[in-house]
């Protein structure tokens, strides 16, 4: 996470340790426990991608180990976590993007939801997808 954010941060430590402090393995215990749908794409035995969703059909969170970006891990994921927003009764999610996360999420047919927000020192970008049938 560290790797991948530095760029969305400008490198600033101190705000890339407030992005991941949450990231604990403590805090991702409660979110495996909890009503958040934690899922993970596996290459090799190795864990190359994390993703989970919240019962209010938000993505909370999407990460790809950078040796694994560009094998279509994180659009699988994805697909996943949309299906599972649909099952539960969303008929659109939504997602705060990070600025290195945009382009993928326009790509996968998410569109702005608002003018950019506040966001753990840095600036997010409000986003919504409709949601076919499960």
């Amino acid at each position: 996470i560290r790797e991948l954010c530095a760029p969305d941060h400008e490198g600033d430590a101190a705000a890339i340790d407030a992005w991941i402090a949450n990231k604990t393995p403590e805090q991702v215990a409660v979110w495996l426990e909890g009503e958040h749908g934690v899922r993970v794409a596996v290459e090799g035995g190795e864990i190359a991608a994390v993703g989970a969703v919240s019962g209010a059909g938000e993505v909370l969170l999407l990460y790809v180990a950078p040796e694994y970006r560009g094998r279509g891990h994180s659009a699988a994921l994805l697909e996943v976590l949309e299906a599972e927003l649909s099952e539960a009764g969303h008929d659109e999610a939504r997602l705060v993007s990070t600025k290195t996360a945009h382009g993928f999420y326009l790509r996968h047919g998410w569109r702005n939801d608002g003018p950019e927000v506040a966001c753990f020192r840095t600036r997010g970008q409000p986003m919504r997808k409709p949601l076919g049938p499960a």
